[in-house]
């Protein structure tokens, strides 16, 4: 159950901070839940984004001759669109697999969600005011039936290097951009689970493409309540890096539309030493502060 949520100007949709309660919670389950944290503004321009894309796909996949100019579905809303278009398409998997698959857009719209004041406010409480917009993130557009979107059991310090970033609190926070239930496929975590440090990743996906690939075995789960995260549209789920979570299959008629962004504090080894973060909060050097997306993808210029 999420603790009362506070603020320092009265708004969840400002800068924020959670309550002494919510930190105890967040390190004694290894997750929390905050409810009505992120307004909508926060979120339309990534979604917009994304909307251009499905409509980009849908255009590309008459011109290829997979789809009918007759079933594009212009007009139907976000939460169904993609799933309408695929299942119309003569390979289903055809839109996702050219403009889905890659989920790390360095755009405007994710820019403006990583950044959001009410998200920095919160991922402040647990880390401090030195804030570095971590190396890892997704957008995930989960289809229904779609096997090589469904997250197996993991912890996400096995997706990084765990031999550098043991030691670093990675704060995972996971975005619904629709209302997530257990039919259209959200997450489970298991409550306590991160206490049990790294635990082997033996579970390898059978399906060719899959997009988490590896896990952990049903037989090698630790023990715990698995709590179901079913959200509405501006909530959010913080996780820690080593807490046991998944993602459900979507058997739902809709896609489940997500993002997980993670955050870091400035200095600490990332686990991802290759590739660059950007710091979207410093109260020690204000100057080094990303303002833009461009900012972000200067980084990656050299």
């Amino acid at each position: 159950m999420a603790a009362p949520f506070n603020s320092e100007t009265g708004s969840t949709h400002q800068k924020a901070k959670l309550t002494a309660q919510q930190k105890q919670q967040f390190h004694e389950d290894g997750f929390l839940f905050i409810h009505n944290l992120l307004p909508r503004e926060a979120m339309q321009p990534l979604i917009d984004e994304l909307s251009q894309r499905v409509d980009d796909g849908a255009k590309a996949a008459v011109k290829q001759g997979v789809l009918a100019s007759s079933d594009t579905f212009d007009d139907a809303p976000f939460e169904t669109r993609l799933a309408m278009v695929s299942d119309a398409c003569s390979d289903r998997n055809w839109i996702w697999q050219n403009y889905f698959r890659d989920q790390k857009p360095r755009t405007a719209g994710m820019f403006a969600l990583r950044t959001a004041p009410a998200l920095l406010g919160v991922v402040e409480s647990l880390i401090g005011p030195e804030i570095l917009a971590h190396p890892q993130f997704n957008f995930r557009a989960k289809l229904p039936h779609h096997e090589i979107t469904v997250i197996p059991w993991h912890q996400d310090l096995a997706y990084l290097i765990p031999e550098e970033a043991g030691d670093t609190l990675v704060v995972n926070v996971w975005i619904p951009l629709v209302k997530v239930t257990a039919e259209n496929g959200c997450m489970q975590v298991i409550r306590g689970s991160h206490r049990f440090d790294l635990i082997a990743h033996n579970y390898r996906a059978q399906t060719p493409g899959h997009t988490g690939g590896k896990g952990i075995s049903d037989a090698e789960l630790p023990p715990g309540e698995i709590v179901t995260a079913e959200l509405d549209f501006g909530d959010v789920l913080l996780t820690n890096e080593r807490v046991v979570h998944c993602g459900l299959p979507n058997r739902s008629n809709t896609a489940r539309w997500s993002v997980d962004t993670r955050y870091s504090q400035i200095g600490l080894p990332t686990g991802r030493e290759n590739v660059p973060g950007f710091v979207a909060h410093s109260r020690a050097n204000p100057d080094s502060v990303a303002r833009t997306h461009h900012d972000w993808n200067r980084l990656f210029e050299n």
